[in-house]
């Protein structure tokens, strides 16, 4: 039993836990942390106490504590996976923690035996089958948008999904861009009806795996990635702070140094450490386009189209999967999400010059002329 810190309660190590994600997700990070190390003596080999540990070490500036955390973690993980090989919960968690980490390789191995089922996005179970079926019956196929982040595509992506009466899920473990494809769950959507939004970048395991479960058509959607940037900017400043996992994401999410100061000094990291990875997202998805040998179909769409013509925009993407537009319900409401503002060229006003220099030469020229970006 457990006792919290200026607390005459005595409570379990399932009610101390949760207690403690409490006091962590309300930002009180230095009594979720003496909760947390109170539980561990109790149990020194509970694994999500170890991860919140090595969340709340990062977000306390302590890397090395928190990468001790984490790589405890995954190895009690390993363990838990060797002697108990069908623990779906288990080897999801670990593949999550490898990902996080950069270790990809060995989390497509594992992924290859991760048996979950596809998870319902704004539907309940029922409703989720029940469109699937509806839709499959129709000739709907599947459809896949992989898309930058803070490109409007969630509010794309509903619109679509309520237009054609599609299910939608996601495929994918990992955020970006260490998202990486499930298989059985790719398996799973064989027989059409859904529609699904991921972030993934075409690895040779992602290329592989939709190959080989005869997925070959899949829409690019993105946006200038400045003002992607711009966006993501104010994304890890006002919400990603509050998500307990985030901070494990070291590629994308700032230090929290850098999230404690103004949105500029924040821009400054998000145009050092993440544009070039919207970048390399979008070179590496061109180089599959003109690739021959691929076998997979890529349309490239744009914010910036959709918010000028948004019925071309959606034409396109209807011709694209041979969907008549007899299909699609022009005129159906959709959950609009996650965007801000929805301006093309707010960066302008707010990026400094130097900024906007910086972030200009690392865009390739032959991404500005195809995409239409300007200095």
């Amino acid at each position: 039993m457990i006792s919290p810190p200026q607390d005459s309660r005595t409570l379990s190590v399932p009610q101390a836990f949760s207690l403690a994600r409490q006091q962590h997700t309300a930002g009180a990070l230095d009594d979720a942390r003496k909760l947390y190390s109170q539980i561990l003596n109790a149990a020194p080999d509970h694994v999500e106490v170890l991860t919140m540990l090595a969340s709340i070490a990062y977000r306390q500036s302590q890397p090395e504590r928190a990468k001790n955390y984490a790589e405890r973690s995954i190895d009690l993980l390993r363990r838990a996976v060797q002697q108990q090989p069908n623990n779906a919960s288990a080897r999801a968690s670990l593949i999550n923690l490898l990902l996080a980490h950069e270790q990809n390789g060995e989390a497509e191995m594992l992924m290859q035996e991760l048996d979950i089922p596809l998870n319902p996005i704004r539907a309940s179970a029922e409703e989720f089958a029940a469109r699937q079926a509806a839709g499959a019956t129709r000739g709907m196929p599947t459809m896949l948008l992989t898309t930058l982040p803070k490109s409007a595509s969630e509010s794309i992506w509903n619109k679509l999904a309520q237009g054609l009466g599609l299910a939608q899920c996601h495929l994918s473990l990992g955020l970006f861009p260490e998202c990486t494809l499930v298989p059985a769950r790719v398996r799973a959507t064989a027989g059409g009806g859904i529609i699904v939004k991921e972030h993934i970048g075409p690895s040779a395991h992602n290329l592989e795996t939709l190959a080989r479960n005869g997925l070959s058509r899949i829409i690019v959607h993105h946006r200038d990635p400045r003002q992607a940037t711009l966006s993501w900017a104010h994304f890890v400043r006002d919400d990603i702070q509050q998500r307990l996992m985030a901070p494990l994401w070291r590629k994308i999410v700032p230090p929290t140094e850098i999230l404690a100061r103004d949105l500029g000094v924040i821009l400054d990291w998000c145009l050092e450490h993440y544009l070039p990875l919207l970048i390399e997202f979008l070179r590496a998805w061109r180089a599959v386009e003109a690739d021959p040998k691929q076998s997979i179909s890529v349309l490239f769409s744009s914010f910036e189209q959709f918010r000028v013509d948004p019925d071309a925009y959606f034409d396109r993407v209807l011709s694209f999967y041979d969907i008549g537009k007899e299909h699609y319900a022009k005129a159906a409401e959709a959950e609009v999400v996650h965007l801000r503002k929805g301006r093309v060229d707010e960066w302008r006003s707010v990026f400094t010059q130097a900024q906007q220099q910086r972030a200009w030469e690392q865009i390739p020229a032959d991404l500005a002329a195809d995409f239409g970006w300007v200095s």
